[in-house]
């Protein structure tokens, strides 16, 4: 069978999903194209070795890739954070010209504009496609500020929809995302809950001696840590605020280990606040370092603002987190706090309060036991239900038989 995937993102960015996609599809037999950008995520600016070129191609072992400029941005303005979305939306409708004739596409969502190729690849070719979507627009831009009630959600919105309509299938990351989509009136029946999974060969427990050392953090210390993107959805200012609170707590320390459109601004108001219980470390490379760090960390976070993007999203960060076996602190609605609550994983606490994270950081820090309890949930949990093995196997069987049936109309 002939696979496309369609994706923004792709290796060497860290999207695990689609990268593992793409060789477990190849693994089966299968042939696979990729249409997707220049590599620029966590940086705002291309990686090294790629070029400022509209369209190259390049082959990954059996896979041939398929790149398209794209404006590369990592920054808090909204008009260039748009720009950069849909540069590649653009980009990418001259760059389907280069795909092969396929049998199905695989699409990875966000950003909503990746629905113009989608939808372009599928009515050029009359091949069906699988609307993988991890972020609900426009709520999603409307919960990072980009986006504001009025014409153009109300047109972002229009699309979503539209394009939920035209997908032979839609795939979302968690049960109460599925919910969501069937109350705007997709039927159930297309949708299917397959989350995401982290790079196991990466995200395991393990104990990096000397990392605390290298990055200069207490060695003693308990560190309470957040490893992913600084974005606005994150409110990450709640998190410098608890650590304002327990300032005086000697042991207890904050790690930020990521970047983001909010890396500056965060940094910047560290400074204002005078807290010298934060350290800000940027983009870490390579994701081995990051992997280091994660199982140094006591305490994990994961914060989403009040939203209803945050309440149905599953964060690939806190699946890492319990691929580790690292306890997690969840202030968050919906999803993440459930799956916490059902797991026994780590402890939860209500978004946007930074008292009572700081209470309930006190608190996990005084029961080590607990917390080492927490991990191991999280580990089995991960193990069982999000696992690769898992996972891609389903996805990969779906895949399929979306193909098969779209080969028989």
């Amino acid at each position: 069978m002939r696979i496309g995937i369609l994706s923004q993102y792709f290796h060497p960015e860290p999207v695990v999903k689609v990268n593992r996609l793409a060789l477990g599809l190849t693994a089966a037999g299968h042939t696979v194209e990729v249409l997707t950008a220049i590599p620029s995520w966590g940086r705002g600016q291309f990686y090294n070795g790629y070029k400022r070129k509209l369209i190259q191609e390049e082959w990954l072992g059996e896979i041939r890739v398929v790149r398209t400029i794209i404006w590369p941005y990592l920054g808090r303005v909204i008009w260039k954070r748009m720009l950069s979305y849909g540069s590649f939306g653009i980009s990418a409708l001259l760059g389907s010209a280069r795909i092969d004739r396929l049998d199905v596409l695989y699409v990875y969502h966000p950003p909503l504009t990746i629905s113009l190729p989608a939808y372009l690849v599928s009515r050029q070719q009359k091949v069906p496609f699988i609307y993988d979507v991890q972020d609900i627009w426009p709520e999603a831009g409307v919960a990072a500020g980009a986006v504001r009630p009025g014409i153009l959600y109300k047109v972002m919105l229009a699309v979503a929809r539209r394009v939920y309509i035209l997908a032979e299938h839609v795939t979302v990351i968690a049960p109460e995302f599925r919910d969501v989509l069937v109350e705007q009136g997709v039927s159930p029946e297309k949708i299917s809950v397959v989350p995401n999974w982290a790079d196991e060969s990466i995200y395991k427990p393990q104990r990096a001696l000397t990392i605390r050392q290298q990055y200069g953090l207490p060695e003693d210390g308990f560190l309470v840590m957040y490893a992913g993107t600084l974005g606005s959805t994150h409110g990450v200012e709640y998190i410098l605020e608890a650590a304002r609170l327990l300032k005086k707590e000697e042991k207890i320390f904050f790690v930020f280990a990521g970047s983001g459109p909010e890396y500056e601004k965060m940094v910047q108001t560290k400074e204002q606040l005078g807290l010298k219980n934060v350290k800000f470390l940027g983009f870490i490379e390579p994701i081995q370092r990051l992997s280091d760090l994660v199982c140094t960390g006591d305490l994990m976070l994961v914060h989403m603002r009040r939203s209803m993007s945050g309440a149905v999203s599953l964060p690939s960060r806190m699946l890492a987190y319990m691929a580790c076996a690292r306890p997690v602190l969840v202030a968050s609605q919906g999803a993440p706090r459930r799956l916490v609550e059902k797991a026994l994983c780590g402890a939860v606490c209500e978004p946007e309060d930074p008292c009572e994270m700081a209470n309930t950081i006190v608190d996990l820090y005084r029961q080590p036991s607990r917390l080492e309890e927490m991990g191991r949930r999280g580990r089995e949990t991960y193990l069982s239900e999000f696992s690769e093995r898992v996972v891609l196997d389903r996805l990969i069987k779906l895949i399929e038989r979306v193909g098969n049936h779209g080969s028989t109309k």
